[in-house]
């Protein structure tokens, strides 16, 4: 079973395993490498000390009060030995215990009273020879003080650890159970409270993202609800249609061959009009998923536009609709079948909305194709509520033009997945559609 530690104690535990690890290691270079980083910076300033002195080796007065100065405030001693002049006032003899050793530096025992010293050594004439030494006794002494100073750090930073672990996990932990009850409200599709965290991390973002996701998910819920609405609307009128008219034959009321006829044009015409919307839903089902992918190739538009012209002849020869179309050898990437389906949406929706006895213009300009046909009643509408699902305007509700209203919604979303703009438009009584043609 999986002990649930919470965030206080994982925030304490961790820091502590910070802090002991630090101490143990500050311990442990204390141990062993302390002695010989303190020996390496005495060896560099020997150095420079014995440079100092060889400089005033030659002004008596200078190098004594150099030498006095340097015991006094670095506990570092300089002896010079001269074997010519041993009797010279200002000259020290090293003591024997040292003076045999050979050039550089050395780390000398003096016995009987357990002094270390570090002892550098170096002929500087034929006569002369410079010692220089300071005692490393106190690299012991201060180590039990670095040893003590280290337990005390440990205790400390641990206390307060916890109490900054305390306040630190108690402002997370507030902000976590202000997004949880958020997000279980959402979990319950209640988008009543939303997420406030003030704090500049990422816990501030992650609040804003379920903002927004709360925002989109009741703005989904909303236009599925609308869709739901919408589409058993539009299939509630066609079964009824056909349930009557269908009773009406089952029970023989209708006995003129002629009326029965009728009645069964009907019964075929609502039967067309449903399969037409069941498809166009389960279309629009299918391009609404974000795993939808595209098959693209290359081909030519104006045969694509030609095909749906002519797939909807009957209609144009029954309201004698002209076409007037500059259309060249146009090229577009994408895929082949839904941009027929965006075509044949188009071709069909100029021809339903434009009166008899009109002409539909087709052209290219400034790298886009524009379908500009004539309205039967001017209208001024919302471009934006034209693309949603089951939306028609004026020319097709007063008119009561057949359709569904999904056509537009169509063409949107497969431009949508192929990246390109499209948009509409009216002037002067005419309804203008177009979409760019770049290449994508």
């Amino acid at each position: 079973m999986k002990i649930k530690i919470n965030l206080f104690k994982k925030i304490f535990l961790f820091s502590l395993f910070i802090i002991i690890f630090t101490v143990f290691l500050s311990y442990v270079l204390s141990t062993f490498a302390a002695d010989t980083f303190y020996i390496s910076r005495k060896k560099s300033e020997i150095i420079k000390i014995k440079d100092t002195a060889v400089k005033y080796l030659r002004n008596e007065d200078v190098l004594e009060e150099y030498v006095e100065n340097i015991r006094d405030k670095e506990g570092i001693n300089i002896y010079i030995e001269n074997r010519q002049n041993q009797n010279s006032h200002h000259r020290k003899r090293p003591r024997s215990r040292y003076g045999n050793i050979n050039e550089g530096f050395h780390v000398v025992s003096l016995p009987n009273n357990n002094i270390i010293l570090l002892v550098y050594k170096e002929n500087i004439s034929p006569v002369e020879t410079l010692f220089v030494t300071t005692s490393l006794s106190v690299m012991g002494s201060h180590r039990q003080e670095v040893y003590m100073l280290n337990l005390i750090t440990l205790v400390g930073a641990m206390l307060i650890s916890m109490v900054i672990s305390r306040i630190f996990a108690k402002k997370i932990t507030d902000n976590i159970g202000a997004l949880n009850r958020v997000a279980q409200k959402i979990s319950h599709l209640d988008f009543s409270e939303k997420s406030e965290v003030t704090t500049s991390d990422e816990l501030k973002d992650l609040s804003k993202s379920i903002n927004i996701m709360a925002e989109n998910i009741s703005s989904s819920i909303e236009g599925l609800n609308t869709f739901v609405s919408n589409a058993s609307h539009e299939l509630k009128t066609p079964i009824a249609v056909i349930n009557t008219h269908a009773q009406l034959l089952a029970a023989e009321k209708i006995t003129e061959e002629t009326e029965r006829k009728k009645y069964a044009k009907v019964i075929l015409n609502e039967s067309r009009y449903m399969d037409t919307l069941v498809k166009d839903l389960l279309l629009m089902s299918k391009l609404s998923t974000s795993e939808i992918k595209l098959n693209k190739e290359e081909f030519n538009l104006c045969e694509i536009l030609k095909e749906s012209i002519e797939q909807f002849e009957f209609l144009e020869l029954q309201k004698d609709i002209s076409w007037k179309i500059d259309c060249k050898n146009i090229k577009i990437t994408g895929n082949k079948k839904l941009i027929k389906i965006v075509l044949n949406n188009i071709v069909q929706n100029s021809l339903k909305y434009s009166p008899e006895n009109s002409e539909i213009n087709i052209y290219e300009k400034d790298r886009k194709i524009f379908f500009e046909n004539p309205m039967y009643i001017d209208e001024i509408f919302d471009a934006e509520k034209l693309f949603q699902p089951f939306y028609r305007g004026k020319n097709a509700t007063e008119i009561k033009i057949e359709g569904s209203g999904l056509g537009l919604s169509l063409i949107k979303r497969i431009f949508d997945i192929h990246m390109i703009k499209c948009g509409v438009k009216t002037e002067n009584k005419k309804f203008i559609f177009w979409f760019d043609i770049l290449s994508h």
